[in-house]
């Protein structure tokens, strides 16, 4: 349960930095400080999703663990990618005065390669170690309907069409919130 609430309280969090960058930013890209404090939102992010994923599989019943055995594969590989790239750019890039994330870059493709392709599988396989019985039927469908949603934010790099990846962004930022508040609650009434 501590796994969803943390996860949806730093993407509360996460949101608020959001709109305060976009409110002093507007269009243009973010910039420090709110950039380096969403940066270490999502580096603390990155081992909550794989706890998250670990507490998916052990609560799966026995003939639907191997599917929570891959959620934490995907959300390990998703932790390494997304923490690799803002460790980086906390810390080499600034002080190359090279700091920032923007597309076209290596390091940007890498960071959607974790939150699109491999939070995407984590979340799909999540939602497949639960039962389909209710109350898992409306937990399932948000993990469900979050990893698809990020793995259809891939369409924008791939068509060099950012706006499109926005997609991804729903997927992460709005439905895995939801599902963890649903998640927690599922958790909290589970008497096993």
């Amino acid at each position: 349960m501590w796994s969803s609430v943390a996860m949806l309280s730093i993407g509360v969090a996460y949101l608020i930095t959001l709109i305060i960058g976009v409110a002093r930013y507007g269009v243009r890209p973010i910039a420090d400080p709110i950039l380096a404090i969403m940066e270490v939102l999502t580096l603390v992010s990155a081992p909550i999703v794989v706890v998250l994923m670990v507490a998916i599989h052990d609560f799966a019943k026995p003939k639907r663990k191997a599917y929570g055995v891959l959620a934490i594969a995907f959300g390990s590989i998703f932790a390494a990618l997304t923490s690799s790239v803002h460790f980086v750019e906390l810390t080499a890039l600034r002080q190359q005065g090279a700091g920032g994330i923007v597309w076209p870059s290596s390091i940007y493709a890498v960071e959607l390669l974790a939150w699109d392709v491999f939070l995407g599988l984590a979340l799909l396989f999540a939602g497949a170690a639960l039962g389909v019985d209710m109350p898992h039927r409306t937990v399932r469908r948000s993990l469900y309907l979050a990893g698809g949603l990020c793995l259809l934010g891939t369409i924008g790099p791939a068509v060099g069409d950012m706006r499109l990846q926005l997609v991804g962004v729903v997927g992460y930022a709005v439905v895995l919130p939801v599902a963890c508040v649903l998640l927690a609650r599922l958790f909290l009434t589970y008497d096993g």
